[in-house]
């Protein structure tokens, strides 16, 4: 069978290790190829918490209601308005699963796969199902701390874990009308930080019935200074996407028993180049095998080698 040895997943159970999922041909053509992530914006989320632009006003409370509101007040909020809906277009995302590590537990010591492979962020099958191409993609982890320090100076990054909430949180949370009164009272500068804020930590949550995707998410801010240029249809592309660097930042690539030969085969050879673990997700009816797929193809190899000098 050819399985991965428990070393293997004790090596990669820790808070360190991150895991995109993504359809094969992307992982090839892409992201192993250009050693890179690409930023997608939050407003193309299909989640609508995320996607929907907010319907704010500027309320005013008490005795502040009757007051005539000045020119300057009236300037300030609209600016704040414009403000927060900038940073919202603006701001843009890539999507990690971590590992499950239950508080207090020793993490990292695991004695076998078998019966824990709920703990590990590649083997979610809603995430193969959702964004591995229906279980045809490929899972690949890696390294946090790595992702991180190549490129906290190339970019500004903002990244925490997604927390969970039920509706009525979330709406407590999002930031929603200006408070006109509390704008007088402050500053528009002071609110304009506090708002800043407030947006950026509702970035990082989502509804509760999603929390079975245990994510954590690097964002960053649309800078067209920070854009690659692209060759999109044969005409050089400026200005539009941002690329996070993944160079020597891959752990492991959890490759779909369902990919085609082909692909299988490009996995293998850029695995091998970088020395990197591939690992063969056979799908079974009642659960999957974690293969390691070096050692098969080596197994096979041999085998034909052995038939022929045979003949």
């Amino acid at each position: 069978m050819m399985d991965m040895d428990i070393s293997f997943f004790q090596k990669i159970y820790n808070e360190d290790i991150l895991y995109h999922y993504t359809k094969t041909s992307t992982a090839i053509d892409y992201i192993l190829h250009n050693h890179q992530l690409k930023f997608n914006g939050g407003r193309n989320s299909n989640d609508p918490i995320e996607s929907r632009e907010a319907d704010r006003r500027t309320v005013y409370f008490g005795s502040e209601v009757d007051k005539p509101n000045r020119k300057e007040d009236v300037e300030a909020s609209a600016f704040l308005h414009k403000y927060l809906s900038e940073l919202e277009n603006q701001f843009q995302q890539i999507c990690f699963c971590k590992n499950y590590l239950p508080q207090g537990s020793d993490k990292g010591i695991i004695s076998r796969f078998k019966g824990n492979e709920e703990l590990f962020g590649f083997s979610k099958p809603r995430m193969w199902d959702q964004y591995a191409d229906k279980y045809f993609g490929v899972c690949i982890a890696f390294s946090k701390e790595k992702i991180l320090t190549l490129n906290k100076s190339k970019i500004e990054l903002i990244e925490d874990d997604i927390e969970y909430l039920s509706f009525e949180e979330i709406w407590c949370k999002k930031i929603g009308d200006i408070q006109g009164g509390y704008l007088k009272e402050v500053g528009v500068d002071n609110y304009k930080k506090q708002l800043k804020e407030g947006l950026q930590q509702s970035f990082f949550i989502k509804h509760k019935d999603y929390q079975g995707e245990n994510e954590y998410r690097i964002g960053t801010y649309y800078n067209k200074e920070k854009c690659i240029i692209e060759n999109i249809k044969g005409e050089l592309v400026f200005h539009k996407s941002i690329m996070l660097d993944v160079s020597g930042c891959i752990e492991a690539i959890f490759m779909s028993s369902y990919a085609n030969d082909k692909q299988k085969e490009d996995l293998l050879n850029y695995a091998n180049k970088y020395s990197i673990p591939l690992v063969e997700m056979n799908w079974k009816y009642d659960s999957f095998e974690a293969r390691d797929y070096k050692k098969r193809i080596e197994f096979i190899e041999k085998m034909i080698k052995n038939k022929a000098s045979e003949n």
